[in-house]
């Protein structure tokens, strides 16, 4: 009988001992799992902060390419108008020439913002 306790015994050990192992093993991957998880989630906020600061970037480069069409329109309706002037055009064939043109650049400006 005794020799009997002392297998069971010896065998309830190794059973803890193998369970102390494999719960170690299972901690050890979960903390792994969790320093990844704390990984992505600082890529996941980096790359939203570059994701507006790109959108940002966007918007600046909109207007700014707006603003330089608009001045590039204004600065043609200017030396049309000169040229328009040295040739002696009639004035008012010269009101509807810079109406046309005013009118045609205005549509190509709202074209490009869409």
């Amino acid at each position: 009988m005794l020799l009997f306790k002392r297998k069971q015994h010896a065998s309830k050990e190794v059973e803890e001992t193998v369970s102390q192992t494999a719960i170690e093993t299972i901690q050890q991957e979960n903390d792994d799992l969790l320093d990844k998880i704390e990984a992505l989630k600082l890529d996941v906020s980096e790359l939203t902060a570059e994701n507006q600061r790109l959108a940002e970037q966007l918007t600046r480069s909109k207007y700014q390419r707006s603003l330089i069409k608009t001045s590039m329109g204004l600065g043609v309706l200017v030396i049309s108008y000169g040229i328009l002037n040295l040739i002696n055009e009639d004035s008012r064939y010269t009101a509807i020439f810079l109406l046309i043109e005013a009118a045609f650049m205005f549509m190509m400006l709202r074209g490009d913002d869409k």
